[in-house]
Formats: structure tokens, sequence, C-alpha cells
């Protein structure tokens, strides 16, 4: 089994600075980069297969959200949204409990 990934904060100038740096860390899956400007994170630096991952993932949801459309055309938009929104809550909680 393989050690969980990290994610590590770092300033913005240290970012750019040490950017080589990063990439060689994060490339090696050990570390996730959250990088922050005045305290505020601003973006996130991860490998690109796990950017493939999220990215593939996210399509798959998509699609999911895209039957559901398909099968019920004469619900509006906004309220398949608002259901897949509370579902997801209830997924969540459950989760968390």
């Amino acid at each position: 089994m393989s050690a969980p990934v990290k994610t590590k904060t770092v300033p913005a100038l240290e970012a750019r600075t040490h950017l080589g740096e990063i990439m060689k860390e994060v490339q090696g899956g050990r570390v996730r980069v959250l990088v922050e400007k005045s305290g505020v994170p601003m973006v996130g630096i991860i490998s690109a297969e796990e950017f493939q991952r999220v990215i593939a993932e996210r399509e798959a949801r998509f699609e999911v959200v895209d039957r559901i459309r398909s099968r019920i055309p004469s619900v509006p938009d906004t309220e398949v949204e608002r259901d897949v929104r509370e579902a997801l809550k209830h997924v969540r909680r459950r989760r968390r409990a």
C-alpha cells in the first residue's frame, strides 16, 4: 500500500522561486501543493496523473447528469440541478457520519 499524498502549502513567491523542485515533488506523487498569495489559497499543483483522474471522474459525473436529463426532458434544468445538489448533500452527510 502506498503512503498517502500530503498537501503542502507554500507562498506564491516560494512557488515561483522553486517551481522546478515543486514539480519534481508533485510529479513523484508524494505531495500536492497549495499556493497562497497573501495567505489566500490561489491555485493547487497536482501531478498530471492525478489531474487526468480528476478530469475523468468529473466527466463521468456529468455523463450521469446528462443521462438523467435525457430521461426527463420536461423538467427544467434548475430543478434537475437542485435535485442533484440535494442528493450530493445527502451522500456527503452519510459519508461524514
